[in-house]
């Protein structure tokens, strides 16, 4: 398999990871309304590999991912 399409899947991959446990988090707090934050964190990494594939773009998946998933934990606790 070509490096390209295993990145892919592994950035799908771990994208639908962690909506799913952010979803989890959330709903057990009842607060699922922020869920659009995590997708957002999600959606831009995505885009940005999508329009400009390299490593760079690759290695701000995790960076963004974090931002994202710390801004919901910090409006959960409000």
């Amino acid at each position: 398999m070509d490096t390209f399409v295993i990145a892919w899947v592994m950035l799908l991959l771990f994208a639908m990871f962690n909506n799913y446990v952010m979803y989890r988090l959330l709903k057990q707090r009842n607060r699922t309304d922020l869920m659009w934050v995590s997708v957002v964190s999600t959606v831009i990494p995505v885009a940005l590999f999508a329009f400009w594939p390299g490593a760079i773009t690759l290695m701000a998946f995790p960076l963004i991912q974090s931002v994202g998933m710390l801004v919901v934990m910090r409006m959960v606790h409000r």
